[in-house]
């Protein structure tokens, strides 16, 4: 019987060869751990500790933050006879829209918006409801159910633990308690100023405007757009140069004209009207700056990694 004896070693010298490609292709393909780190998105928790630290690297220069787990940008314009900023938002998770308060509470305690978001870590922050200056209302902080002593005369904020917003108009003890009776445990945080702008995507009506409404004055809200999305428009006041401010109906106009704004609501404006981003207050004149609040809503990261970049 002959025996080839060229076959076998060409054959092994095949298999040699097709094992080495293969273990080439998977140290190209799998992560080595030495280069790549572990990372997630953090379900943060609620309680007033903050965000994770936002990262250098995610900035793109002064007009916004990208990371896998929140997307910011920040627009201008004009409308009619006053400049506005917009910014839009994109989170994760709902635990990423959180909250602080500048003080105990109960206390007067306040600081300045940049301090506030520098505490907490935040990527961008804006005023509240400055609650310490009023007696009334419903006032929920991260789950803490602190005040409920509404009148019937102001609409309430209510963010619940999907990160939805809602507006409850006007809504006096009793209606409250209804609302209570089915939400209480969805709600996260809620606030007194109010009014609201827009309700299930239509410009609210005219109706009940004080005269503080029909000032034209520095302004500011909060919006939803999408699930997990927002949008934050601030107009300027006539402090600003080349601007006169807007009065709650013009406002309104403004708030409404924005694309997929589904639900809007006042908040605190006036020079205590706040914007930070990048650890400074971004809106407002230069004398305003320095304006302490008694409470900031924020945006915070959660891109955990391993090592921290």
């Amino acid at each position: 019987m002959k025996t080839d004896t060229g076959t076998l070693p060409l054959a092994r010298i095949f298999r040699l060869l097709l094992i080495a490609l293969l273990i080439a292709a998977m140290l190209v393909l799998l992560p080595a751990p030495g280069i790549h780190s572990y990372a997630e998105v953090l379900t943060l928790p609620l309680d007033e500790s903050g965000g994770v630290p936002p990262y250098d690297w995610g900035y793109e220069g002064d007009s916004a933050y990208h990371d896998p787990s929140i997307s910011v940008r920040i627009e201008q314009g004009r409308h009619v006879h006053t400049n506005w900023t917009a910014v839009y938002v994109q989170l994760s998770n709902a635990s990423q829209l959180r909250t602080l308060k500048a003080g105990p509470y109960g206390s007067t305690q306040e600081a300045q918006g940049a301090a506030l978001a520098k505490r907490v870590q935040a990527v961008l922050a804006i005023g509240g409801d400055f609650f310490i200056y009023h007696n009334n209302g419903y006032i929920v902080r991260q789950g803490q159910f602190y005040r409920s002593r509404v009148t019937g005369e102001q609409d309430i904020l209510v963010v619940d633990r999907a990160g939805d917003l809602r507006v409850l108009p006007r809504p006096d003890a009793q209606a409250l308690a209804a609302y209570e009776a089915e939400h209480k445990a969805d709600i996260v945080n809620a606030f007194t100023f109010g009014p609201g702008l827009v309700v299930d995507g239509a410009r609210t009506a005219d109706e009940h405007l004080g005269r503080s409404e029909l000032v034209r004055a520095q302004r500011i809200a909060l919006c939803q757009t999408g699930p997990l999305q927002y949008l934050v428009v601030y107009s300027e006041g006539p402090s600003d140069k080349n601007s006169q401010g807007l009065t709650i109906p013009e406002f309104k106009d403004l708030v409404s004209g924005f694309e997929g704004v589904i639900t809007a609501y006042n908040l605190d404006g006036g020079s205590s009207a706040t914007i930070v981003f990048q650890g400074k207050k971004i809106n407002g004149p230069a004398s305003q700056r320095s304006r302490s609040i008694g409470d900031i809503i924020y945006f915070a990261s959660a891109w955990q990694t391993q090592d921290g970049e």
